[in-house]
């Protein structure tokens, strides 16, 4: 069921960007440190120090900021991965440089928040679809990259590279979810080196029969 409350008739036509972005901000960390189902209006209000009612003079609904709070996280995060891997062209060198990068998605809280959306999302299929509309720039950044190196190696021709995207960004996406629910990431970084590994060796065995 959608988070909501009462909304002015009117808004007015002089909004104030930093008061909005107060909002957002005590949105995320209300869902970071408490979690979608105390999210109340009330509870993001105390935490950012205003009147529960400047929620609703931006937003519809509670759903629609906490899913604005998840967007906003999503493109700084986004804008560091393109930033991190604009330059990489190697598939092992692409997997280190995913693995800093998934540690500082953990340490900002943007995985907290997705997880705490995604699984609100499970119940509610506006959210569920809003929810996604946030990870599909991730699945075309993923595609977009995954075209660059593969192609700049000896797997390309061998792997689509639209369905390898989504299972990456699956793949990422399940690893951050047990992260959060185990509070560990022994098992994700032992899987990252199984997989750069790997990575290292599928190449130098494509590229030695490629030179017979």
């Amino acid at each position: 069921m959608a988070k909501s409350g009462p909304r002015p008739a009117l808004r007015g036509s002089h909004s104030s960007t930093a008061k909005r972005d107060r909002v957002v901000d005590a949105a995320f960390q209300t869902l970071r440190e408490e979690g979608f189902t105390h999210a109340s209006a009330r509870a993001v209000a105390a935490r950012g120090g205003f009147n529960s009612g400047l929620i609703f003079y931006y937003f519809d609904s509670m759903n629609d900021l906490l899913v604005e709070a998840l967007a906003r996280s999503s493109r700084v995060q986004l804008a560091k991965y393109q930033d991190a891997l604009a330059d990489v062209t190697e598939v092992t060198e692409l997997i280190a440089s995913v693995r800093a990068r998934l540690r500082d998605d953990m340490a900002s809280g943007h995985v907290k928040v997705l997880v705490e959306l995604v699984g609100a999302g499970s119940s509610d299929e506006r959210l569920r679809a809003a929810v996604f509309e946030q990870v599909e720039p991730w699945i075309k950044f993923t595609e977009q990259t995954l075209e660059r190196v593969v192609e700049a190696s000896e797997l390309r021709g061998f792997v689509p590279a639209d369905q390898l995207s989504f299972a990456v960004v699956s793949l990422f996406l399940g690893m951050e979810l047990l992260v959060e629910l185990s509070g560990g990431d022994g098992m994700v970084n032992g899987l990252l080196d199984s997989v750069q590994q790997l990575a290292g060796l599928v190449s130098v065995v494509l590229s030695n029969g490629g030179a017979r």
